[in-house]
């Protein structure tokens, strides 16, 4: 990845930020009524607060590496036009010349891979049956080139 400080960075410490400062401030005794006769006071337990605070720093981590698991996949081909002198006069031919390019759901660039020759695309249809004994659906895609075929999406989609 990148050695530039991550969004994950950021919030995580201006959360721990947070609650050092509100940690320092807060008193665990409060006083709500003061008399010669009569004190009335509250002791405010810092252990299930920081807990919380624990658990909820799991649940950012957790969250974030959950978008970072799922890709966003581009396919962007171009055609590129080459002349092949012949006889004198000049043919021209085309590739179509393609990167596949795998994102996360942040922006950073997880895999790029080259494909030359693509011919087209093949969608697939997969038939399961669910626990009620109904047809679920469910589709990929593939990229099919003069040599081989490669997979455009690795999860299946329903309909």
């Amino acid at each position: 990845m990148e050695n530039q400080p991550s969004l994950l960075g950021y919030v995580l410490l201006i959360i721990n930020l947070i609650f050092i400062w509100d940690f320092i401030r807060d008193k665990n005794i409060k006083i709500h009524e003061q008399s010669q006769n009569k004190l009335n006071f509250t002791i405010q337990p810092k252990l299930p607060w920081f807990m919380g605070f624990i658990i909820g720093q799991i649940g950012i981590i957790s969250l974030y590496v959950v978008f970072l698991i799922i890709p966003v996949t581009q396919l962007d081909c171009a055609r590129v036009l080459q002349n092949l002198p012949a006889s004198g006069i000049e043919n021209s031919s085309s590739t179509i010349i393609c990167q596949l390019i795998e994102f996360d759901l942040f922006g950073h660039q997880k895999s790029q891979k080259q494909i030359s020759g693509l011919i087209g695309t093949h969608p697939q249809k997969q038939t399961e049956t669910d626990p009620d004994e109904k047809f679920v659906y469910k589709y990929t895609v593939k990229l099919l080139t003069n040599a081989k075929s490669i997979p455009f999406t690795k999860v299946a989609y329903p309909n």
